[in-house]
Order: structure tokens, then C-alpha cells, then sequence
């Protein structure tokens, strides 16, 4: 990771922004308790609130006519897992298990929209520092901050937003395709930078092994197989990618012949292999 740049709230964010934050601090306890507690509020909320553009929009999921809707989260980390556990036991002691297993689920308000907190207390998410935690984040895009006072992000973060690209940070995760994705279909990104080809290439080679060298669940990687060819429709998987998946998975083609429906199974990447040149 590159290094951070530190700002005072009030010299990075836009007033309209400002307010949107602290309308939502005043309005959802648990950010203040943590904030408290030595925590951070960091990824694609923190990330929005840089960029600006509308918070409900963001919170609600809500694109304009024609366009996919997404709802985002506000994320809250931790310095350890204990403080994690206290700030989930004094402020909202009924919160569920997110679906990965990685935090817990709560609910807040940012006017009339309700906003889903999760707060991480996974030991594997824990790091002691903001500076750590930001570095654990597979997207530079994300790599953004707030302590309550002040917010964080990497010197080329403006300039990778400002053409609009992702910039791959680690390869190592099942979730990097549904992340890459997320931020092309919802989140306004629209391509990768160019060191970032390698890292998906690398991530293209763990997928192929389903990743079994990190010890991941099925519930985990369940669905890297329609990530792999959802980017592949989007020109992110090149001919020498699909090397990697050739006898992996196999894809039902349904054809009409002379008023009669046909189908039958072939393999999927010996098949685009045999369809396409890119």
C-alpha cells in the first residue's frame, strides 16, 4: 500500500458531506461508541464520503431509472477483538452474524433510510491499527478511513477515482471477483488499471483450485464460478485466463433447429476458447 494521506474531516469533505456524516454519527450510537472505543469506520462508506455524490442514494441503493441498485453498509472495525465484543455487548447486544461470518449486523438511520452496520470481529479482520487495517482492504478504492476526527487514504487514491478505475491491493480471497463487480455495476468504476491484470490473473489461478490453500468454506466460494463469467462477459477473463478453468465447469447450450429445441453440455472455458478471440 502506498502511503496514507491524513486529513481533518473538515479539510476533505465537501460541507454536504460533512453533514451526512454527522447526521448519521448523531443518529446510529454504535459509530460514536466506537469511535470511543479506538475504532474506525472504513471501506466504500468511508470512500463515498471522499468522493461525495448523495448519501441516500448510496444508503437506499437507489441509481436513477434504468440503473442496478445496490445498497451500501458502514463498516466498523476494531483494534482488537475485545473491544469489538464490548461495543457489540453495550450497543447492540441482539446483532446477528453477517453471512460470511466475518462481523455482526446492526441497524441504524440516516434519515428516512435504514443503514446496515456491520461491525467486524473476526480475528483474521482484527488488526491493531488504522494503518493495518486500511492495508487488509482488496480494493486501493477502499482503502479509506475515518477515526471521528480525521480521514485516511493512499497518496494515489484521487488519481486511480479521478479515470475511474479499480486498483487491485490482494488476490488472496474468494470475494475479489463479486468485489470487482460490485464496484463496476454499482459503485460508478469502470475498468482496471493496468498492474492490476496481474493480480487477477493471479486471482484466476486460486479460483481454479477454489482456493483451497486458504482453507476457505463452500459457503465462501460458492459463488466465484458466476464471478469468473460475469467477468468474462465484461472482457476482464483474456484467452490465456481461461487456461486456468479448461475441464473445470461445464455450461448447458440451448439451440433451435428447424422448429425444434435442442441442448447440450459442454465444457465453458474450452468453449469460449472455440467462440471468441479476445
Amino acid at each position: 500500500m502506498s502511503n496514507l494521506i491524513r486529513l481533518r474531516l473538515e479539510e476533505a469533505l465537501s460541507p454536504s458531506m460533512l453533514n451526512d456524516f454527522e447526521l448519521l454519527r448523531q443518529s446510529t450510537p454504535v459509530i460514536e461508541a466506537t469511535f470511543r472505543s479506538g475504532g474506525w469506520l472504513c471501506g466504500g462508506f468511508a470512500r463515498h464520503l471522499l468522493i461525495g455524490g448523495s448519501t441516500e442514494n448510496y444508503l437506499s441503493g437507489h441509481r436513477g431509472s434504468g440503473s442496478p441498485a445496490r445498497s451500501g453498509d458502514v463498516d466498523l472495525f476494531f483494534p482488537n477483538v475485545a473491544t469489538a465484543s464490548r461495543v457489540i455487548s453495550s450497543e447492540c447486544a441482539h446483532a446477528n452474524p453477517s453471512q460470511g461470518g466475518f462481523a455482526k449486523e446492526a441497524g441504524g438511520r440516516w434519515r428516512r433510510n435504514h443503514v446496515k452496520v456491520q461491525l467486524v470481529d473476526h480475528p483474521d479482520l482484527v488488526q491493531p491499527t488504522i494503518e493495518s487495517t486500511l492495508a487488509n482492504f482488496d480494493l486501493v478504492n477502499c482503502q479509506v478511513g475515518i477515526d471521528g476526527e480525521h480521514i485516511y487514504f493512499p497518496e494515489d487514491w484521487k488519481e486511480i477515482e479521478r479515470m475511474r478505475l479499480i486498483r487491485i491491493a490482494h488476490n488472496n480471497t474468494p470475494f475479489l471477483g463479486s468485489r470487482i463487480l460490485k464496484y463496476l455495476e454499482h459503485r460508478g468504476l469502470e475498468g482496471l488499471t493496468q498492474d492490476s491484470y496481474e493480480k487477477l490473473h493471479g486471482w484466476f489461478a486460486y479460483a481454479c483450485n477454489d482456493f483451497t490453500e486458504g482453507g476457505w468454506s463452500p459457503r465462501h466460494i460458492a459463488g466465484v464460478q458466476g464471478n469468473v463469467k460475469k467477468l468474462r462477459e465484461k472482457g476482464l477473463v483474456r484467452r490465456e485466463d481461461l487456461i486456468f478453468f479448461l475441464n473445470k465447469w461445464k455450461e448447458l447450450i440451448r439451440e433451435k433447429h428447424y422448429g425444434r429445441n435442442f441442448s447440450y453440455e459442454v465444457d465453458w472455458a474450452a468453449n469460449e476458447l472455440g467462440t471468441s478471440a479476445a
